[in-house]
């Protein structure tokens, strides 16, 4: 199946003026105990605590009908080769959201005013999507690499591979079958139109979406002249190449791909965390904790955000304005009124996915956190051109 899209998180971000409850529910489908799911009985086991939180209000009825919504969507999907769905449904605001997951979820259940999307977040930006283009002289074939797993999506086909080139015939002289003939052997490898057809290919499958990078495999002369050809943009993207025999199965690709992914991630956080580092040094253009990275997301600040390893930060939503703050903040302080406690981490990465703000996150397990003890941080392309106030600036890592 294919990985999620960007689409698929987009539709729930847009929702923060509304106060019905939307019912949250991340569904393992994987099959456990032979052939029987637990999926019921844990979306049961929650359901019943959060109907004796709510007590007997409008809003204990509404849950009791979402929780209809999505036993009927499992069961829809009870067939499916999905490792678990991310369901979101709130029939008063008309929402009724489905995403299948190519990774496997804990089940989990979340009743609050806006969706929870943080392992959705997380996965989006924890694991990259790379644009492949394996080639040779007459055909290409476009992948999708989700945490380094190909996915096919699109073939292309030289149109003239079925047909003969140009033979010698009588006063058929070299000059004039040399200008005539089509094969890219007789030509230089540049000059070669389907070459040019593959660039156009990529350059389309490349403006449909954002990825981390691209990767070329093939014929290292034929990866090499395509590079040539594709636009700047394009060959500053271009992450790695490596030699490959053509194949149409996305998982013969899994090896080369898997390590070239690992390799450029790997590279990549050395090459932040080392600028975040001399930034810190110099205090220069930089936000750390996450108070001060989401005034630099709502002001349009923010150019890069990085998190550690410890993802587990509180804060808060003005009812009214709609500003986040990166600790619990009871009064807003720009409009007085009321705050609602929320997750900060979401809060950064909702504002991150909606400003198209590239975020690197360190992945968990490392001995120690190289942010502590700010958490994030976030590069900036100027500094702020006035002062919070003083309940906020006081408040901040």
């Amino acid at each position: 199946m294919m990985p999620m899209t960007r689409q698929q998180i987009e539709v729930l971000l847009d929702r923060l003026d509304q106060h019905d409850y939307v019912v949250s529910a991340y569904v393992d489908m994987t099959v456990k105990n032979g052939f029987a799911r637990d999926v019921d009985l844990h979306l049961k086991n929650q359901a019943r605590a959060a109907a004796e939180a709510l007590g007997p209000t409008q809003a204990r009825k509404e849950l009791d009908a979402n929780l209809e919504v999505i036993r009927q969507i499992v069961a829809d999907h009870a067939g499916s080769p999905v490792h678990g769905l991310a369901i979101f449904s709130s029939l008063p605001r008309g929402l009724r959201h489905v995403v299948p997951l190519d990774f496997e979820v804990e089940n989990h259940l979340v009743l609050d005013e806006e969706p929870f999307l943080l392992p959705l977040l997380e996965r989006w930006y924890g694991e990259a999507t790379h644009l492949i283009v394996l080639l040779d002289s007459d055909e290409a074939h476009l992948f999708l690499a989700h945490g380094g797993e190909p996915e096919w999506v699109r073939d292309l086909e030289r149109k003239d591979v079925q047909e003969d080139y140009q033979r010698d015939k009588p006063r058929f002289t070299y000059k004039k079958r040399f200008a005539r003939a089509q094969h890219e052997r007789l030509h230089a490898s540049v000059d070669d139109q389907f070459l040019h057809e593959v660039r156009e290919f990529v350059a389309e499958a490349w403006g449909h979406d954002h990825y981390a990078g691209l990767i070329l495999l093939g014929q290292p002369p034929i990866t090499a002249s395509l590079r040539r050809l594709l636009p700047r943009e394009l060959g500053q993207a271009v992450v790695g190449e490596a030699p490959h025999a053509m194949t149409a199965r996305p998982q013969d690709l899994s090896d080369d791909v898997i390590r070239i992914v690992e390799k450029v991630r790997t590279e990549r956080e050395q090459l932040l965390l080392t600028e975040l580092r001399e930034r810190w040094r110099r205090d220069h253009l930089v936000a750390s904790g996450p108070s001060e990275v989401l005034d630099a997301l709502l002001q349009g600040r923010a150019t890069q955000v990085i998190f550690g390893t410890h993802r587990d930060m509180q804060g808060a939503r003005c009812s009214e304005c709609g500003y986040r703050f990166g600790l619990p903040v009871e009064v807003c302080p720009y409009c007085l009124a009321a705050c609602k406690k929320v997750n900060a981490v979401q809060e950064i990465l909702r504002l991150a996915v909606r400003h198209r703000v590239p975020v690197h996150l360190v992945r968990r397990g490392a001995a120690t956190d190289p942010l502590a003890p700010a958490g994030v941080a976030a590069f900036l392309r100027a500094e702020a051109n006035w002062t919070p106030p003083a309940v906020t600036a006081g408040a901040r890592s």
